[in-house]
């Protein structure tokens, strides 16, 4: 069971929140708050900290952003706010999902299973179930900085993404982007999606794949090899993703 709490001055809105949670019997909803400094407070005291923050950026009290700073490591947050400005703040926060109000019960519902992937890996004793990534759609994006600009990457349109050293290219479906930054960061942030690393350069997007070989996967022209210390893994993530395997 995960445990959850909402923090939003506006009533309205936690009220939504809450009736949704009534359809996710995974997630328990331990606490709201429309005060952020009492939810502090009370996140400061627990003897079991809250997994999952539904977190209101604009309050009057004190900022959701700033309040994020203050949350203790094992609190993951999800950022729900009318304003779409404050995307790239929650990406460099490394918030679980940023959704915008007013939000659909499916998309909340997509936010919960990231919610569950990023969890069960930091404790996967807490589930003996794997956790089903999901596949990149229109909606799901990241940041990346690259010539001295940020640009919004869907991640619908990652091919692959290839490490060399403190650099990472992405390959997409319309070009290339160098970023400095290593691949472990990207693996972290692509947990929740259908992305694996097959080789310690390289993370593919299985939408992409057309060819899999028992050492090496092709994405169009491009052959990507499967490490011999990925190889059980990346096995392993196929059969629990698709059945067919």
């Amino acid at each position: 069971m995960i445990r959850s709490i909402i923090i939003d001055d506006e009533v309205n809105a936690i009220g939504v929140i809450t009736e949704y949670l009534k359809n996710i019997p995974d997630v328990e909803l331990v606490r709201s708050f429309t005060d952020p400094t009492e939810a502090l407070n009370y996140i400061a005291s627990a003897e079991q900290k809250p997994e999952l923050v539904f977190l209101d950026i604009q309050m009057s009290r004190l900022n959701g952003l700033t309040l994020a700073g203050h949350l203790p490591p094992q609190s993951r947050i999800v950022l729900t706010t009318a304003y779409p400005d404050f995307a790239l703040q929650g990406y460099e926060l490394d918030v679980i999902d940023y959704l915008l109000k007013p939000f659909s019960f499916e998309r909340f519902e997509r936010a919960i299973q990231k919610a569950r992937n990023i969890l069960r890996q930091a404790s996967p004793e807490s589930s003996g179930q794997p956790a089903k990534r999901l596949v990149p759609g229109s909606d799901d994006f990241i940041f990346v900085r690259t010539d001295y600009k940020t640009l919004k990457v869907r991640l619908a349109d990652i091919l692959y993404i290839e490490g060399s050293g403190n650099y990472v290219t992405l390959h997409t479906l319309k070009g290339k982007i160098l970023v400095l930054q290593n691949l472990k960061n990207f693996e972290e942030q692509l947990l929740p999606y259908q992305f694996i690393r097959t080789h310690k350069s390289f993370i593919v997007s299985l939408k992409h794949i057309d060819v899999i070989e028992k050492g090496w996967v092709r994405i169009g022209d491009q052959e990507i090899p499967i490490g011999d210390s990925m190889r059980e893994s990346f096995n392993r993530f196929l059969k629990e993703n698709y059945p067919q395997f």
